[in-house]
């Protein structure tokens, strides 16, 4: 575990100063990835929002909050605890996608994606997930040829603009969720 820590940290300080593709111009910060080494699920997302650029971590923003709250239901659901079950979370891009650090973010381009490749394949190799979630179309499409078992999910921020953890599709969420941390503790026991 030491060893992947420090090889997440050198991979980190490595994109600090990224400039592989325009959106470096707009961001705060880089925002690589955060969470459990050697999780059970990795999550990618399609890229940091407002929150992310200025914290520096994935998913900590209002889709974020909907994400964590639907993991801890879906755990609560699956009979499972969260001391045995981890999580990692990242994007397809590294830097917000935005035209200016005050305007809306925006879809990333595949050039965008192909820039930040290498560093999600790498985080993939390091953190060795037992399923990768891609939350959303856009990851699916952008990424989704790089982890040919992963399992897509509804982005939490589809989630959020039906009316978040009260909206009626959010129970439906939750059920797909817990659908995968079942398939992925099944994976992880068959690997045994």
């Amino acid at each position: 575990m030491v060893s992947t820590e420090r090889h997440l940290e050198k991979l980190y300080s490595s994109y600090s100063d990224c400039t592989k593709c325009g959106l470096h111009r707009h961001r705060r910060q880089v925002v690589c990835g955060d969470g459990d080494l050697n999780p059970l699920i990795m999550f990618i997302g399609e890229g940091p929002g407002k929150s992310e650029d200025l914290l520096g971590r994935p998913f900590v923003g209002p889709s974020g909050r909907v994400l964590r709250q639907a993991i801890q239901d879906a755990l609560s659901m699956a009979g499972l605890t969260s001391s045995n079950t981890r999580f990692y979370f990242t994007n397809v891009v590294a830097c917000r996608p935005t035209e200016s650090r005050s305007s809306q973010n925006r879809t990333p381009t595949k050039e965008e994606a192909w820039a930040c490749m290498q560093r999600l394949v790498r985080i993939e190799e390091l953190v060795q997930p037992v399923l990768v979630v891609l939350l959303g179309e856009v990851p699916l499409r952008l990424a989704g040829h790089l982890f040919p078992g992963a399992v897509k999910l509804a982005h939490p921020a589809s989630i959020l603009r039906s009316g978040g953890t009260e909206s009626g599709s959010y129970p439906g969420y939750v059920r797909d969720m817990s659908s995968c941390m079942e398939e992925a503790v099944k994976i992880r026991r068959r690997r045994k």
